[in-house]
């Protein structure tokens, strides 16, 4: 069914904007077509659009709303739905929106969930004045050429709104609708896979696809019982029929699994509503079956399941331990990833082990829930890039548009896993930073007694931090690189002819002898014997 079209007419920006970003028309099943900033450009708008809604401010520059309203009435025959808001509570106003026939009235302030509902309101009353019109199109078209159309959008209708029998009983017989008047049963079958291929399929192919599957499912139920098939999403067909039982049912819906796998080579997933007897409990049995379909979240592609079955089972209610998540969280920022990836699997497993699968809305917010806690700890420490990625995963989380509950732990553990990836990459720029810095502070310290609590205050870490990370780091414990850097500026100051008493105590000594034996064990000479030798070398390589 055609989705109910709406423009959004103010000369406030913020007011526009407000109403786009907070309130998610399109999962409501309306299509914003159009906004303007005053009277003029709205009724330009307006015209060329034709939407069934429009949210209009009454008090505009260059054409009020009230005028606007006026002109496109003298042309739209009262079709449009107008909800005029306004910050003005002026009687006079009220009284002309009211001679304009307008559908509500409402005076600012007012909140997002006060625009929603009236707005909910005329789509119900556009929808329910659709229903009542397909009277007066039988009547005035009764061109067969038209009828596939005018059954898809009855169909469609009906499994969304109560049809009286008397009322329905005319339209079936001109729609050509061969089913008995009591007892129904609502399947939905879904093509699996059909847009998720590694190789997607052209338009062509894809049509021809429906095309055959559909017709599969005709011939199988019409060999046993009166049925109509008609497209409802992309892939996924509803099927209303009068079957004798719930046994007979289940056959038929395996019957149609099995010759769509031998004949169109796919597979399909099948969702069972429960028997209803009157024309407007359709609906009922209708969304019995979008909610048995649901669960393929649990089961998988090709899976059968009826609404009785899932009703028996009761409604779990899955969670997880606290503590898990605070030690996960933990893990994390400290980039430990065997961790991370212990207590992931951990939390999986404990939120599935249920002997009856839960809602599969539910256990889909729960992992939003345990996603959005990764996302806060890594987003404090994500730069701008990898926010971005970070925004992106957690968004297409909560969308939830997930086939099995594998696709929803794979993205939630991906998240876990590069976030700690990085959290890790992190600490270790981290730590190399502050141990260059601490060996930057022992080169212009050399000369002094330096301890490892001073170098550590230096570098702001704790004495035992500080050592652990000196030696991971340098592969030297604080006091070994001492020596060496001392040692090291030994050889430079003895080249330099600086006499050895006074390198002693240059480099922080106060004993000569002491200073001697370290410097022999680092370089295997004596200070003499090593300017001696490095003195003898230069004068060889001068002759």
């Amino acid at each position: 069914m055609s989705k109910v079209t709406m423009c959004i007419i103010d000369d406030v920006k913020a007011v526009v904007d407000g109403l786009l970003k907070i309130i998610p028309w399109s999962e409501h099943g309306i299509d914003i077509v159009g906004t303007a900033g005053n009277g003029q450009d709205g009724l330009r708008l307006l015209n060329e659009k034709r939407p069934h809604i429009v949210l209009t401010d009454i008090r505009m520059p260059m054409l009020g709303g009230i005028d606007m309203i006026r002109n496109l009435r003298s042309v739209d025959e009262g079709q449009t739905k107008v909800i005029f808001f306004s910050g003005y509570s002026d009687f006079t106003c009220a009284q002309e929106s009211v001679r304009l026939s307008a559908f509500d009235y409402l005076v600012k302030p007012f909140t997002t969930q006060q625009i929603l509902e009236v707005v909910l309101r005329a789509k119900k009353q556009i929808e329910s004045e659709r229903l009542e019109r397909l009277d007066r199109m039988a009547l005035e078209r009764k061109v067969r050429e038209s009828l596939p159309y005018l059954r898809q959008e009855y169909f469609q209708l009906l499994i969304r709104h109560d049809e009286l029998p008397k009322h329905a009983s005319e339209k079936w017989e001109f729609l050509g609708i061969d089913l008995e008047r009591t007892g129904f049963i609502a399947m939905i079958a879904q093509i699996d896979g059909l847009m998720d291929e590694q190789a997607p399929l052209s338009v062509r192919d894809v049509e021809l696809t429906r095309y055959a599957v559909q017709n599969i499912l005709e011939e199988t139920l019409g060999k046993q019982t009166k049925a109509i098939v008609f497209r409802e999403h992309l892939g996924q067909f509803v099927v209303l029929m009068n079957p004798s039982g719930d046994g007979e049912t289940l056959e038929l819906a395996e019957a149609c699994q099995r010759n769509v796998k031998q004949y169109a080579k796919r597979d399909i997933s099948i969702g069972v509503g429960s028997r209803v007897e009157e024309i407007g409990e359709i609906p009922l049995s209708y969304n019995q079956a979008k909610t048995a379909l649901s669960y393929q979240f649990y089961f998988g592609s090709g899976c059968l399941i009826s609404y009785s079955d899932i009703e028996r089972q009761g409604h779990a209610v899955p969670h997880y331990s606290a503590e898990k998540e605070t030690e996960l969280l933990y893990c994390l920022r400290s980039g430990n990833h065997e961790g991370v990836e212990r207590l992931l699997d951990g939390i999986c497993e404990e939120c599935l082990r249920y002997p009856a699968p839960p809602d599969p809305d539910v256990m889909t917010n729960l992992f939003y829930g345990l996603a959005f806690s990764i996302y806060r700890v890594v987003a404090e420490k994500a730069d701008e890039k990898q926010r971005i990625w970070l925004d992106e995963q957690l968004g297409m989380i909560k969308k939830g548009k997930y086939m099995s509950t594998a696709e929803l732990i794979r993205d939630v553990k991906e998240l876990g896993r590069t976030g700690c990836d990085w959290m890790q990459s992190r600490q270790k720029n981290n730590v190399g930073r502050l141990i260059h810095q601490a060996l930057n502070y022992i080169q212009e310290q050399l000369g002094q007694d330096l301890t490892v609590q001073e170098c550590a205050n230096a570098v702001h870490l704790s004495p035992s931090y500080f050592s652990n990370l000196f030696k991971k780091e340098t592969g030297m414990t604080f006091m070994q690189y001492v020596t060496s850097a001392r040692m090291e500026k030994a050889k430079e100051l003895l080249l330099e002819g600086m006499q050895v008493q006074d390198i002693t105590f240059e480099l922080g000594y106060r004993d000569r002898p002491y200073f001697t034996e370290l410097f022999k064990k680092h370089t295997g000479l004596t200070p003499t014997e090593f300017r001696s030798k490095y003195e003898s070398l230069a004068s060889e390589q001068s002759e």
